[in-house]
């Protein structure tokens, strides 16, 4: 993986989420160099295999490590019902437009308030 700040960021705050204090420590359990480590930080080229590794370390999802797509905790609560994901192929097979149109919609209906 090519170099990317962003992803440093994120190993950063994935690492002082869980509280990891010492790199060497963290670096032995992954079985690879603290050098290694240093460089995810600093947004470095990682393999896939450790990139997976880390992030099954720190409990967090593989998504959110690389790409910053998703939370950092969304690999938690990632199960899709049949019904969700009959309604993603459904806005998945409309146009540009329709599809627009009903995140637009959906984004406009005010989250539910939680019942006191």
């Amino acid at each position: 993986m090519a170099h990317d700040p962003a992803r440093g960021r994120r190993v950063r705050e994935a690492i002082s989420r869980r509280e990891i204090r010492k790199v060497h420590a963290l670096a032995a359990e992954l079985n690879v160099s603290v050098a290694a480590v240093s460089r995810w930080q600093n947004g470095g080229h990682t393999s896939l295999e450790s990139a997976c590794a880390l992030a099954q370390l720190l409990d967090v999802s593989l998504d959110w490590l690389l790409l910053g797509r998703g939370t950092m905790e969304w690999h938690k609560n990632s199960t899709i019902s049949q019904t969700e994901l009959q309604w993603v192929l459904a806005l998945r097979s409309r146009s540009a437009m329709i599809r627009a149109g009903l995140i637009n919609l959906l984004q406009a209906i005010p989250p539910e308030q939680p019942l006191r």
